[in-house]
């Protein structure tokens, strides 16, 4: 991430234009409206870059994530599985890692549970991707409209959630 970069926010709606670095973990980006905001260098991901470069990804440690049952919906009678997408709930440590490199890894964890509960008609499964309209969030959904058609999804309970997660089912 390099000044003048086009970045968008993991974990929350918007985005804007790198202004420049406040210390090592923040970044002020300059949002469409003209104001700059702080944020953490982690809570971004550049879109566009006008030299990017391949980088040598340093080696990941993924946690095993347990599927977490939820409840028992009344009309199926099968458990909600929940799985948490946050970065701190998929690795042990970011540390050495883009934001690219993050944001892969939880994209390919929601690819290997749907193809984990592919053959579990009527399973529904809660992905908590933060909230907003974020690139993790617009990622899934844009996944789910061209790889999983036939899956019905909408926002989960706003109750037990706010809007950091989607409800999927299996069909």
């Amino acid at each position: 991430m390099k000044i003048g970069d086009k970045v968008r926010f993991l974990n929350a709606v918007g985005g804007g234009i790198v202004r420049r670095f406040q210390g090592k973990d923040m970044v002020l980006i300059e949002e469409e409206n003209g104001f700059e905001m702080p944020v953490l260098i982690r809570e971004c991901i550049v879109v566009d870059s006008s030299d990017m470069q391949v980088n040598n990804t340093p080696e990941v440690v993924v946690k095993s994530i347990e599927v977490k049952p939820v409840r028992k919906p009344k009309d199926t009678g099968k458990t909600i599985v929940e799985i948490d997408l946050h970065s701190n709930e998929l690795l042990d440590t970011t540390a050495g890692m883009s934001n690219t490199d993050i944001f892969n890894i939880q994209l390919a964890k929601f690819t290997e549970t749907m193809v984990q509960y592919k053959s579990k008609k009527g399973q529904k499964i809660v992905f908590i991707h933060g909230k907003g309209e974020g690139v993790l969030r617009t990622a899934i959904l844009q996944e789910l409209k061209t790889k999983y058609k036939n899956c019905p999804y909408q926002d989960a309970s706003f109750k037990e959630y706010g809007f950091g997660a989607t409800m999927v089912t299996i069909k």
